[in-house]
């Protein structure tokens, strides 16, 4: 009986500082992220509005549907990516009057990936490196925009695209 009890009181001893001695990680990458900004930064005015933003998503006309989904196994899924052309002229004579058109992609264009994240906030999928902070997942694509003269003769700058992701939930 004494062997028994000695026994019972070391597997549960045991089985205690196993489950005490794990680490919880927690991710806070998991969950839905939803695009809530695209944008250059440049005011844009589309759709003869007299509102400039630097975001694209406040004036578009194109469906935006898109969301990250990233799950405990390193996956990333996109199932409806925001992707239209969108050509932005310099307007002669001017330093700072943009020309923007923008063409909606028809239908849906998605994607799974591996995703790795670090305890910086440093999120890489599709090689490219984002960075959460504060429920906001900010991913920057170098030089992805160009803006071209009047004429679309040539390009006279490269500009950054910025996608920012709000976590759902």
């Amino acid at each position: 009986m004494k062997t028994s009890i000695r026994l019972l009181f070391f597997t549960f001893t045991f089985f205690i500082l196993l489950s005490s001695s794990k680490q919880v990680v927690k991710n806070p990458l998991i969950g839905g992220w939803e695009l809530t900004t695209w944008t250059v930064g440049i005011p844009i005015q589309l759709k003869d509005s007299k509102h400039f933003t630097t975001n694209l998503l406040d004036q578009t006309s194109c469906n935006v549907n898109e969301i990250l989904s990233f799950d405990k196994d390193g996956i990333v899924i996109s199932e409806d990516t925001f992707s239209p052309q969108i050509i932005i002229r310099l307007k002669d004579g001017t330093s700072d009057v943009y020309l923007v058109e923008e063409i909606c992609a028809e239908g849906r264009i998605g994607y799974a990936t591996d995703y790795s994240y670090d305890s910086n906030g440093n999120v890489e999928f599709n090689s490219i490196v984002g960075v959460v902070a504060n429920k906001q997942l900010t991913v920057i694509y170098k030089d992805a925009i160009k803006i071209y003269n009047e004429a679309l003769t040539e390009v006279i700058e490269n500009k950054d695209l910025t996608l920012v992701y709000t976590k759902k939930g």
